[in-house]
């Protein structure tokens, strides 16, 4: 490994194979499903893919943002035991916002460094299932005082420290390399189309794996699964792809007056 600046370069770390979910609509198909059993699910279906014994896994490391679960400490932990990985395999959490799923092979590369011959990773995510949430009532509530419950996804997309929502940041961004509002409604319209295409063709076929109906089995565990809406009997592609014309997205009012979204 060699590094300098902001990256580094690994020469002798090399990916094997790599699976997905499905990327559902928020409150879709996929709402009530745990990320954790997300990840299982890939964790499973990628060793076997690609024809790796899981007790031979030497590390395991998942990521995930926000916390979608009660059992959400213990990601890691659940995704190696129920992919079949052993149970004295460390297992580590990793969490860099946006970037979490490429610091996650930037970790597992460091470990092969270190000696870590096979390492599993999976990155997991359910928008739809950030809480609403309180961190102040741990206490009990006083008579006649405001509940401060918040909703979760929302604020966690705003940063306090500069007062700005994401959606501030890529405004501030298109501003400062010159992207203007129909730049970014062409660039949306191509990306959908292009999405669209691949899907029509079978182009991204070959990286997801359908997800349905599933009850994941672990000697001296309780069984854990997956269990999808009624009506649902699996979900086998994207959902959120779809023809988008410029007229339309011109239509749209930007959400910060001046912005490009």
């Amino acid at each position: 490994m060699s590094a300098g600046g902001q990256y580094s370069v690994f020469t002798d770390a090399a990916i094997i194979d790599a699976l997905r979910t499905p990327w559902v609509d928020f409150n879709g198909a996929l709402a009530e499903v745990s990320p954790i059993d997300l990840g299982i699910k890939v964790g499973r279906e990628v060793l076997a893919r690609a024809g790796v014994d899981p007790q031979g896994v030497d590390s395991v490391l998942a990521g995930s943002m926000a916390q979608a679960s009660f059992d959400a400490y213990l990601l890691p932990r659940h995704i190696g035991l129920y992919s079949g990985v052993p149970q004295s395999v460390p297992a580590l959490g990793v969490q860099r916002i946006c970037a979490t799923g490429f610091e996650l092979l930037h970790q597992a590369a460091r470990q092969l460094d270190d000696g870590v011959q096979l390492a599993l990773c999976v990155a997991a995510e359910s928008m739809s299932r950030n809480p609403i949430a309180a961190y102040t009532h741990r206490g009990g509530f006083r008579l006649g005082a405001s509940v401060q419950f918040k909703d979760f996804l929302w604020e966690a997309l705003f940063d306090p420290a500069p007062g700005l929502d994401m959606i501030a940041t890529a405004d501030n961004l298109a501003r400062r390399y010159g992207l203007s509002r129909e730049t970014v409604d062409a660039y949306a319209c191509d990306s959908h189309r292009r999405a669209l295409a691949a899907q029509q063709t079978g182009w991204l076929a070959p990286e997801i794996v359908a997800v349905g109906h599933q009850t994941f089995d672990l000697d001296g565990y309780q069984p854990r699964g997956i269990t999808l809406p009624r009506g649902v009997d699996t979900v086998s592609e994207d959902s959120h792809p779809r023809p988008a014309e410029l007229a339309a997205l011109a239509r749209l009012r930007a959400v910060h007056q001046g912005g490009v979204q």
